[in-house]
């Protein structure tokens, strides 16, 4: 029986995690492989590194994550998504008011003008003085939850940033390691020397991806 493309969406909206990468005029971000398959080992891993961002912003700021997932499927930019919630949450602002703002002037730095420097942090502000980019902002963000909410060690946290790891690579690195008895920059390592994947290394660490969220909460309490 055919679909429609808003039946479609429902479908797509009731399965979980947020897309994978970010564009501002993005339509859908569906993921046809959630699950880890030996047969094709990097088949899932989009959908591993989605749903393990979506996972730590549900966990860290308390937003459920099917409203994660429909800000990222009408077109939000996940950076902008971290950035929002994590200033909102320093500033006492609605992450909502402010992704607002930041659609009407393009700007997070106009967006955060009148912010304390103080409920920012000295690397935020200095970066968002310094008009970094939205991924910059985002990285910081990321680093910050990593290491406050989900107890990551922060050396480790700056060796992945040392070692190129964006931050889903960043953000899984850190919730694998643990149960792979490796370290987060190891575990990047093995995700990128050409013969394992994001999901080889899940399963080895006796992970299924369905099994994150349970996971990233654990680590979050």
């Amino acid at each position: 029986m055919s679909r429609t493309p808003a039946a479609l969406l429902i479908l797509a909206l009731a399965g979980a995690p947020a897309g994978a990468s970010a564009q501002p005029t993005a339509a859908c971000h569906c993921f046809k492989d959630r699950t880890f398959d030996p047969i094709r080992p990097a088949a899932a891993d989009p959908y591993i590194l989605a749903t393990t961002r979506s996972s730590i912003l549900s966990a860290a700021f308390g937003v459920p994550k099917r409203e994660l997932v429909q800000e990222v499927m009408t077109g939000t930019d996940p950076d902008d998504l971290w950035v929002a919630y994590w200033a909102g949450a320093r500033t006492g602002t609605d992450a909502g008011k402010l992704l607002e703002e930041r659609g009407r002037t393009g700007s997070w730095k106009a967006v955060l003008s009148g912010a304390r420097a103080e409920k920012l942090g000295p690397a935020f502000a200095k970066a968002l003085e310094g008009g970094a980019p939205t991924a910059t902002l985002a990285a910081l963000a990321v680093d910050d939850v990593l290491v406050q909410r989900l107890r990551a060690d922060p050396a480790a946290v700056a060796e992945l940033r040392a070692a190129g790891a964006g931050s889903p690579e960043t953000a899984l690195a850190v919730v694998i390691a643990p149960r792979a008895g490796m370290r987060p920059v190891e575990v990047l390592a093995r995700s990128r020397d050409g013969r394992t994947t994001w999901g080889m290394l899940l399963d080895r660490a006796g992970m299924a991806p369905k099994g994150i969220d349970a996971v990233v909460r654990e680590m979050a309490r």
